[in-house]
This record gives structure tokens, C-alpha cells and sequence, in this order.
């Protein structure tokens, strides 16, 4: 088995935090089954594993039965981040018989081993959720800015075209690009370049709302994206980052500038299209000379119709965002009020254990909503519960890591308000939760229900 992580994919070069946990963790490569990395604490609990991953854990349980529960469609339900849980005896390396709640997720053509001994579980769960915390971060964000992705940033611009059309809240996004950054490297070596993006993306963030999105795209480009925002208020933005940019030298090469390019979203306009309509303007502020900022014309809103909403003001719960079951509503109406809360002590700075006493009742409540939304949808024979329930699983565990880094001090408010806008409102509340609608109309009349999609 490789001792060195150089053959993972960049997501999963984990090696550090691996062996720096006390929870037994592995990773196994999917294509051909066999581990790719496991940390000491494995080595610690089971030995070195010999085979495939399947092999060991025949071995490992020394039960051919044990078998069973791989078998079937798993890994299936591994798909799209899903998450599987086994609970089994196995046999440890102290030659005792521990009870082990096994977690696997899919990642990046590798799964993802969590071993839980439920047999002394005080705080292996903490440190379980804070593995699964770090390596959700790892994977959403830059390692070297500590930025969003670009598979993030264009996850979160989807959400936000979604809002867009539905409700009529405007959006612009911001293209920057650093001036002569090759000259840089050559002149200063890479590593100096890499200074330079650092600090270009803390004086970008500096100047950027809380709810503002902002990923590295690429090499020394940058992508913001500006919820809420008209055009004129994304040219406003990009003119302060322009001057945040170029108006203070950089501590390790002196003056530095940048090129801005900003496009408003249009009406019925792919990612891809309006992405190419900022990209066309920041080249004409490169062709323009540098250190401009040149707008995108078009713009469906202006300052005499465009309604200023801040999201990090409030999620307001309007009659639209009805489904039609007194439940589901009641509970949806739950959970807005919930991370309106979240939301305030936010705004205010409250303190750091109240701000986890909320995210824990938020997970609480958003535990019995998908209990019970699962059990009507079943009821009613929706066709895609199982998908339904395996996107109530990825929200569950992306809630719980936010809930083990609140506890550690470390949660970013970016993160939380990304979560509750659109990951929980957004994608879920007022996206996937509108697909099973005609059901419960349907249900209601006590007809049978319409041929799914």
C-alpha cells in the first residue's frame, strides 16, 4: 500500500489530518477496491489491511455474513455524496470484539472510511464530525487563498440564477484579474507569486459582504458573486476592490493593479453565457490599459425598480413558498424562523454559545422535518424518495459539520450563511421540495398520481 498521498486527487490529499485524529479513518480506491491511505489510528485498531477492501473486511469480521451488507446497491446510495452507515462486530487488533459503526462516503473516485467505536463513543463522535468538517472544506475550498472552488462558486451562481428567476432578485458577478501577474513570477519566483494571491484575496474579501461569493477561478483569476445586486452595484463594488488593489503597494513586490469586468445576470441567461459577458468586458479593461473597471451594458433592473433586499437581513417566508401539506408548511415556516435567529446573532455578534445552541436546534428541527416530509412522501407514493431522502442525508451531514465547528470556534459566517441561503432555503426549501408538489395535490383530490418525470 502507497505510504505517501501523491497519487490522491488534490481534494483528497489528507494525510496530515488522517493521522493527526484519533478516529480510525481510510481511504479506499473505488476503481479497483483496494486502500489507498489509512491513518495510525486504523493501523492502531486493525492492523495493516491486506487485499481489497471487501477481502479485509470478510477478514476483519471473520463471518462470512458480514459480506451482506456490501452487497446489493450500496453503492448506489453512495452516489452523489450520499453517505452509507453500518453498524457490525469486528475484531481489533487488541484481540477484543468491538461494536463499530462504519461510515462511508464517495468522493472523487475514493470512499471515504470513518470507524466509530461504539463501544467508547464519548468523543469519537465530536472527532468524527470534525474529520468529516475539515474534509468538506479541503474539497469546497482553494487550498492555497482559501477561497471557494470554482466547482463551488458555480454551485452557488446556480442557486442564485435559481432566486433570480423565481423571485426577481437581481444578481451580478465580478471578474478580477491581476495585471502583468506573469512578470511577477518571473521576476520573483513562484512562491512570491503565491504571496501575492494571498494577499490579493484578502483585500478582495475585505471589501466583500458577508453574503458575497467569492472563489478563485483560476491561476490569478477571481470570480464574486453579489446576491441582491443590480449593476450599478456591482460596478460600485468593483471600483472599490480596483482601488483596494492598486492604492497600497504589496508587501513582498510593491504596486500592484488589477482589471475588473462586471456583468449583471440576464433573464433566461446560462452561467455560461453570462460568465462569457463579464469575461468580454474585463478584456476590454485589459485592452482599455489596466486597472479598470469596465461593466457589461446590459441590465434588467435599475435604481427606480430595483427593491434592495440584503440576505443577511432576513429570509422572509412569503404564502408562494408553500407546498400544500399543513405539515411540511408549518415545519418549512420552522426553519426559516430558526435561521432568521441564526441569522440576527450573526448581525449582532451574539455570543459564540448561543450561536451553537441555535445551530443545534436548528439541526434538531430540520432532523424531524425530514423524518416526517420522508414519511408523507412515502405515503403518497412520490416516485423519488429515495433521492429526496438521500439529499436530506447530505444536508444532515453538512449541518452537523457545521454544528462541530461552531463548537470548535472556527465556523466561518460565510459558511453558515451559504448553508441556510442555499444550501437549506435555496436548493431544498424552495427548490427540490416544489418537485413533489403535484403529488400532494393529487393525494388531496385522492386520485392517482401523475406519471413521473
Amino acid at each position: 500500500m502507497p505510504q505517501g498521498s501523491h497519487s490522491l486527487p488534490a481534494s483528497l490529499d489528507c494525510a496530515e489530518i488522517l493521522d493527526q485524529l484519533s478516529v480510525a479513518l481510510a481511504l479506499v480506491d473505488e476503481a479497483n477496491g483496494r486502500f489507498a491511505k489509512v491513518n495510525r489510528a486504523f493501523t492502531a485498531s486493525f492492523g495493516e489491511p491486506a487485499g481489497t477492501f471487501q477481502e479485509w473486511w470478510a477478514h476483519i469480521h471473520r463471518d462470512p455474513e458480514a459480506l451482506d451488507v456490501l452487497r446489493g446497491d450500496w453503492t448506489d446510495r453512495l452516489s452523489q455524496g450520499g453517505q452509507e452507515n453500518i453498524e457490525s462486530d469486528m475484531h481489533g487488533m487488541d484481540g477484543h470484539l468491538h461494536h463499530i459503526r462504519t461510515q462511508i462516503q464517495s468522493h472523487a473516485g475514493h470512499l471515504l472510511l470513518c470507524f466509530v467505536d461504539l463501544t467508547d463513543n464519548d468523543n469519537r463522535q465530536d472527532l468524527l464530525r470534525q474529520a468529516l468538517a475539515e474534509m468538506e472544506t479541503r474539497s469546497t475550498t482553494d487550498p492555497l487563498t482559501g477561497l471557494l472552488t470554482r466547482r463551488r462558486l458555480e454551485e452557488a451562481s446556480a442557486s442564485e440564477m435559481h432566486r433570480f428567476r423565481r423571485f426577481g432578485h437581481p444578481i451580478s458577478l465580478i471578474i478580477a484579474d491581476i495585471d502583468h501577474f506573469k512578470l511577477v513570477n518571473d521576476a520573483f519566483g513562484h512562491l512570491v507569486g503565491d504571496e501575492v494571491l494571498v494577499e490579493f484575496s484578502l483585500r478582495l474579501s475585505t471589501e466583500c459582504r458577508d453574503l458575497d461569493v467569492i472563489g478563485r477561478y483560476g491561476g490569478e483569476e477571481f470570480v464574486i458573486l453579489l446576491p441582491s445586486t443590480p449593476l450599478a452595484g456591482g460596478v460600485i463594488l468593483a471600483n472599490k476592490l480596483r482601488q483596494a488593489v492598486c492604492g497600497t503597494p504589496f508587501e513582498a513586490v510593491g504596486p500592484v493593479s488589477a482589471s475588473f469586468g462586471v456583468a449583471e445576470c440576464l433573464t433566461d441567461e446560462s452561467w455560461h453565457d453570462w460568465l462569457s459577458r463579464a469575461d468580454k468586458a474585463l478584456y476590454k479593461a485589459k485592452a482599455g490599459g489596466r486597472n479598470l473597471v469596465v461593466a457589461a451594458p446590459e441590465s434588467v433592473f435599475d435604481d427606480h425598480h430595483i427593491k434592495h433586499r440584503n440576505r443577511l437581513d432576513r429570509l422572509t417566508w412569503e404564502d408562494g413558498h408553500c407546498v400544500g401539506d399543513p405539515v411540511i408548511d408549518a415545519q418549512h415556516r420552522q426553519l426559516f424562523v430558526l435561521a432568521n435567529r441564526l441569522l440576527q446573532i450573526v448581525r449582532e455578534a451574539g455570543p459564540a454559545a448561543e450561536l451553537h445552541a441555535t445551530i443545534r436546534e436548528l439541526s434538531q428541527a430540520t432532523g424531524r422535518h425530514f423524518r416526517d416530509e420522508e414519511a408523507i412522501l412515502k405515503a403518497l407514493g412520490y416516485p423519488r424518495c429515495d433521492q429526496h431522502a438521500k439529499a436530506h442525508r447530505i444536508l444532515t451531514a453538512k449541518l452537523d459539520a457545521l454544528s462541530s465547528q461552531s463548537a470548535l470556534g472556527s465556523l466561518p459566517t460565510a459558511k453558515l450563511i451559504e448553508f441556510l441561503a442555499y444550501d437549506l432555503v435555496d436548493h431544498h426549501a424552495l427548490g427540490a421540495d416544489r418537485d413533489f408538489i403535484p403529488w400532494l395535490r393529487v393525494g388531496a383530490r385522492n386520485d392517482a398520481p401523475p406519471a413521473a418525470n
